[in-house]
């Protein structure tokens, strides 16, 4: 059975009066075409740039950039919490990835890499993985940490979250292109959005 590896970003977006939404994307690359998938994503760099990242990107370059993303092998994983709005959002981020660490667990999906933030983020990160471990998570999960810059695989669910906040803001061209990769995407049980759908 072919072993996989993820690749995580995340993202903030306002959503309507009052509201916004935290977003974690994972790409699923199998582990034996990683190396493959980097290569592919490279040449979508113009000169000068260290990495792609959506918000940075003319219309015409995003569109190039999904076309080239859909040539490549991988999934993708979204888990959203749509909430009140607030200043700080590190419970939202750790609502979101502790239902996507669930669903990789369930895809036997143990080796998962975290887009680096800073050094105290990233330890707090771990921290909430042992914590999870230690209430029964599958203890084979781990991750690490990279800056977008040294890892292309990353820039996968920079251009999934992209495409899922393009949609939001009216067009939804990107999300369309993207969306026969979506193995999972879904609110975390406690969001808005997932409390309004289960009313009668």
């Amino acid at each position: 059975m072919p072993s996989f590896r993820a690749f995580i970003d995340e993202s903030s977006a306002l959503r309507g009066p009052g509201l916004q939404e935290y977003l974690i994307a994972a790409a699923v690359v199998p582990a034996d075409r990683c190396d493959d998938v980097r290569e592919a994503l490279r040449p979508l760099l113009l000169p000068g740039q260290i990495k792609l990242h959506w918000s940075d990107e003319s219309e015409q370059r995003r569109r190039r950039i999904v076309d080239g993303l859909l040539q490549l092998e991988h999934m993708s994983v979204v888990i959203t919490h749509l909430s009140e709005r607030r200043k700080k959002n590190e419970r939202f981020r750790r609502l979101c990835l502790g239902e996507l660490y669930n669903e990789m667990v369930a895809m036997d999906v143990h080796d998962l890499l975290l887009e680096s933030r800073s050094a105290q983020q990233d330890k707090s990160d771990v921290a909430h993985v042992v914590a999870l471990q230690g209430a029964g998570l599958d203890k084979r999960l781990r991750i690490s940490h990279k800056r977008g810059g040294d890892e292309p695989l990353l820039w996968i669910a920079d251009a999934v979250l992209g495409a899922i906040n393009a949609r939001e803001s009216g067009d939804s061209s990107h999300f369309e292109a993207l969306s026969s990769t979506f193995l999972v995407h879904r609110p975390t049980p406690t969001s808005v959005a997932a409390q309004t759908s289960e009313k009668p």
